[in-house]
């Protein structure tokens, strides 16, 4: 959810809605999934306003409008605001943000209201900013209520406590419309309007990417297909997409269809993408204004290695429930990835690092919560911040999210070289690399984490951690496998990283000075792991990881004076790549060459592993299994 603020003055005309259809225009749908709705607002007493502009420049709709009326404003809210006693509650509308506004005071309900202005706006060659304002309280907070799937430009101003309007292009559309007068129906009754809604960090030139459009019927019919130009900056014709619906786009509904979404020819760091709905239903379209996203096109990009961030604390009784599902997707996905903890967020413990609370702006303006995670500091679809919940009881959705961040092109390379000085007990590292030159040249500062971190540190009176045993309908086998993975023993850059200083090459080279290894930690199960990312504390969007890289202490180590199994105990590997045992078993676990624990059932990836197993008498084995 996000917070924030706006004001306005006008009468309460109708709460519900008209007997008669109500002639509206606006950029955001009248219905939509309760998941693509964002309440707006700062969370507690203050002002807070919200507006729309409706600019003949850019919009042939508004064009086509000149000379008739808005009448008043349609608006949405979360909660009732029946404020208009105290002058605190109104519609509004201007010619500029710099302008008085001219207000109506009035009352608002929770949900839909439709307000007059005493004396109606004609509509001419300028632009009309329209909208609200309330004063939000504690108990009745985030008010203002966007379309969050999907920002059109122009769709969001807010106004915080009185402070100015600022213009937001990522926190979707405001459910703001203009009524108009009724003669004006005709203009606006055979539209769709289509915007790009979700786009990777970087894509490549004259090539598609997964994607996601947004599609916002602006008539009071069903459609059941469109006729889509997709155009890309570079080309000279947009290519024609038929699009038919699953099911048909009801009146006034917004919907984001998952598509292939094809870039132009030319490279740059703002190249636009443009899309026009040319017929509904096999029909000629009115005109609309024209759906514009600005992408990242590159030809320079690298593999990517993605970073998972978990906030988790000892403390926390519901932590261990996630992390094993988190955990076996991990493993399960095909790819490697950089898993790094942060016990912050909750309660402190025996593994919080100095200076990790920096970390929790990535939180937003939301309370802090544990157990979280991140997945390249991206923000998912219908999200805010890069931080989401997690405390599903399957594997899906974590898998889902690493499909998504690991598909989508690297702008950074990082290596990373470890200088490990056993006779001195320490370790050390150089870190180099180079960050796409496009970025560079646009001005985009780059910082870099790098830190040292433990894996498969079991549980101890020292090492505790919550939630074990209470945790009901938690897997059976949680407590044999749960351990501390991807421990922060040693940060040598800032937690929120350090600024990159680049060569005339967009290259760098970074020595860490080595630091005294704790006699505590097992070297066996340590990695150096490295990233470089933005950082941007107002602009969540503006935090993604660039790309990483991760390098173990020791490869091999942690298998070399394995036992060899047990003559009444055999374990094999089937053809799906699964574990198979012979012989009386309570129970076993997989570990990998690092000391990771594998889920049981896990398609194993080629390599060696490690498993640890119980007999029925109680006996206690270790054996090492090769898969091919």
């Amino acid at each position: 959810m996000i917070r924030r603020i706006f004001t306005a003055a006008l009468l309460f005309i109708a709460v519900s809605l008209s007997a008669h259809a109500v002639v509206r225009y606006g950029y955001a749908p009248e219905e939509m999934a309760d998941i693509n709705k964002i309440y707006q607002g700062q969370g507690g007493n203050g002002y807070l306003g919200g507006m729309i502009c409706l600019d003949p420049a850019i919009d042939p709709v508004m064009v086509r409008l000149e000379g008739h009326q808005i009448k008043g404003v349609r608006c949405f809210l979360s909660h009732d605001y029946m404020q208009a006693r105290q002058k605190r509650s109104m519609i509004m509308h201007a010619s500029s943000l710099e302008a008085e506004p001219t207000t109506k005071v009035c009352d608002f309900v929770a949900g839909w209201n439709e307000i007059y202005f005493d004396e109606p706006i004609t509509i001419g060659a300028d632009p009309v900013y329209l909208g609200l304002q309330v004063y939000e309280s504690g108990s009745a907070s985030h008010p203002l209520v966007s379309y969050g799937s999907a920002s059109v430009s122009g769709s969001c101003f807010i106004n915080l406590n009185k402070q100015g309007w600022e213009k937001y292009e990522n926190r979707g559309t405001l459910l703001i419309q203009a009524i108009l007068d009724d003669e004006a129906a005709s203009i606006i009754d055979n539209m769709v309007y289509a915007q790009v809604a979700t786009s990777p960090q970087a894509v490549a030139p004259a090539a598609p990417f997964e994607s996601e459009i947004f599609f916002n019927n602006y008539t009071d019919k069903a459609i059941n297909s469109v006729e889509l130009l997709m155009l890309g900056q570079g080309d000279d014709t947009p290519r024609v997409i038929d699009v038919v619906f699953d099911t048909p786009l009801a009146p006034r509904e917004g919907r984001n269809l998952p598509m292939d979404v094809y870039t132009g020819s030319e490279v740059g760091v703002s190249q636009w993408i443009k899309l026009d709905v040319s017929k509904i239903d096999g029909k000629a379209t009115q005109e609309a204004r024209s759906g514009i996203t600005y992408h990242y096109v590159t030809n320079e990009a690298f593999n990517r290695m993605s970073v998972v961030e978990e906030f988790t604390s000892q403390s926390c009784v519901n932590c261990p429930f996630m992390i094993y599902y988190l955990d076996k997707a991990m493993h399960e996905y095909d790819k490697e990835v950089v898993y790094i903890t942060h016990h912050v967020g909750f309660v402190p413990d025996l593994f919080t690092k100095p200076s990790e609370t920096d970390l929790l702006y990535l939180f937003g303006e939301e309370a802090t919560f544990n157990p979280a995670v991140m997945y390249d500091r991206r923000i998912m679809p219908g999200k805010i911040t890069p931080i989401n919940g997690a405390s599903v009881a399957e594997t899906t959705p974590y898998t889902q999210a690493l499909n998504m961040v690991t598909a989508i092109l690297a702008m950074a390379e990082v290596n990373i070289e470890l200088a490990h000085d056993q006779e001195a007990g320490k370790i050390g590292c150089t870190v180099s690399g180079r960050v796409n030159s496009e970025m560079v040249a646009a001005g985009v500062d780059a910082y870099i984490t790098v830190c040292l971190v433990e894996d498969n540190i079991p549980v101890s009176d020292k090492y505790f951690q919550k939630g074990l045993e209470e945790e009901e309908g938690a897997p059976e086998d949680l407590i044999e496998s749960f351990r501390h993975n991807g421990v922060k023993r040693h940060v040598y850059t800032a937690q929120t990283g350090d600024l990159i200083t680049f060569d005339g090459s967009n290259e760098f080279s970074i020595d860490y000075e080595a630091i005294e290894i704790d006699p505590e930690w097992n070297l066996d199960n340590c990695r150096v792991a490295a990233f470089v990312h933005k950082v941007d504390k107002a602009d969540m969007t503006q935090n993604e990881v660039l790309n990483a890289s991760q390098k173990w202490v020791t490869a091999l180590g942690a298998i070399d004076d394995v036992e060899s199994e047990k003559e009444s105990v055999h374990f094999y590997v089937n053809d799906d790549r699964t574990i198979s045992v012979l012989g009386d078993i309570v129970s076993y676990q997989v570990y990998n060459i690092h000391g990771q624990y594998i889920p049981s059932g896990s398609a194993l990836l080629q390599g060696v592993y490690v498993v640890n197993y119980k007999t029925i008498s109680g006996e206690r084995g270790t054996t090492k299994l090769l898969v091919r």
